[in-house]
């Protein structure tokens, strides 16, 4: 899916696939009636893009810190004022304070680096031809961690973390490890 999604040439090219992602995704939840403050999306795309937290900016950030940016910044401004159902989700995941949008971001962070472009130091590109996965377990953990972060505390352990699943299901993607 690559960012057909997000960093679009403009904000309301990314509005719009950004609400359609969140109506199909909760669909296929079997969510229906979700309520999304649309102003508040939008400041979050805009806000998104402003002083983009990469040295040499967000055309040249990677594919991890432009996801973990967009989730940041989504998580913490809860657009999606609709909690999911304990019926659809499960009583776990219905407990937790914006489950929601913690679940969606993560979907759409998901899904954005499924056949992603890494781009080495050393000029090489490597796609992510396999897609994350991770234990039902892992991931109630995983939304239950990501239902507090912030944009300013949380960007890089975020994008680190995202880059860590991907290279877990695409280990020949990863930098030479290291001992430590």
């Amino acid at each position: 899916m690559a960012f057909s999604i997000l960093y679009n040439d403009d904000v309301g090219t990314d509005l719009f696939a950004l609400l359609t992602y969140i109506n199909d995704f909760t669909k296929s939840l079997g969510v229906e009636g979700v309520v999304i403050d649309p102003d508040e999306t939008r400041s979050i795309l805009l806000g998104m893009r402003q002083d983009f937290p990469h040295i040499d900016g967000l055309e040249k950030a990677s594919a991890f810190k432009k996801v973990a940016n967009f989730m940041a910044f989504f998580i913490s401004q809860r657009p999606i004022q609709s909690t999911f159902p304990k019926s659809i989700v499960g009583e776990e995941l219905a407990a937790l304070l914006n489950h929601q949008n913690a679940m969606v971001s993560f979907q759409l962070a998901v899904d954005c680096l499924d056949g992603a472009e890494i781009y080495k130091k050393n000029g090489d590109t490597i796609t992510l031809d396999n897609r994350i996965k991770v234990s039902k377990h892992s991931y109630i953990d995983i939304i239950e961690a990501l239902c507090g972060i912030t944009p300013m505390l949380h960007l890089k352990i975020l994008a680190v973390f995202l880059e860590q699943l991907a290279y877990k299901s695409n280990p020949d993607s990863q930098y030479e490890l290291v001992d430590i």
